[in-house]
């Protein structure tokens, strides 16, 4: 598995875990992007039990930046509740991706009052933000 992969997963691993709570429909859903990129499913368990920290998110390509966050603030809603720590979470990694605070609580409050939305629609969301490496 590659580091953008590994990293995008622990980041996910650990969002899932912010509340105290990890249920069943975050787990399927990290597992179905590791399905998705052919990541055996012992690998998976492993890292689910054991994420490594996040670290850096710096020196990532702006593509990279639209996919961690579309999937995080996606996570986020799997479970049919937005908590204040989750949003907190999705909020610290959508600044250390290098978009603004405000332009995140933004987009937050836009999917909270829409939760049934799609990763399209989150994604053509985050693409509207300003952001320094957008082309």
């Amino acid at each position: 598995m590659d580091a953008v992969l590994n990293k995008k997963l622990n980041i996910l691993i650990r969002l899932a875990a912010v509340d105290g709570e990890f249920v069943p429909k975050e787990k399927a859903f990290i597992k179905s992007i590791c399905q998705r990129h052919g990541v055996n499913p012992t690998l998976v368990d492993e890292i689910i039990d054991g994420p490594d920290p996040i670290g850096s998110l710096g020196a990532l390509s702006y593509q990279t930046t639209l996919d961690y966050l579309s999937e995080s603030l996606m996570l986020m809603l799997v479970d049919g509740k937005v908590l204040q720590s989750e949003i907190l979470f999705c909020e610290d990694i959508g600044v250390r991706l290098g978009f603004t605070k405000r332009s995140i609580d933004e987009l937050v409050e836009q999917i909270q009052m829409n939760l049934d939305i799609s990763i399209e629609q989150i994604r053509k969301l985050i693409k509207a933000l300003p952001h320094p490496l957008k082309p």
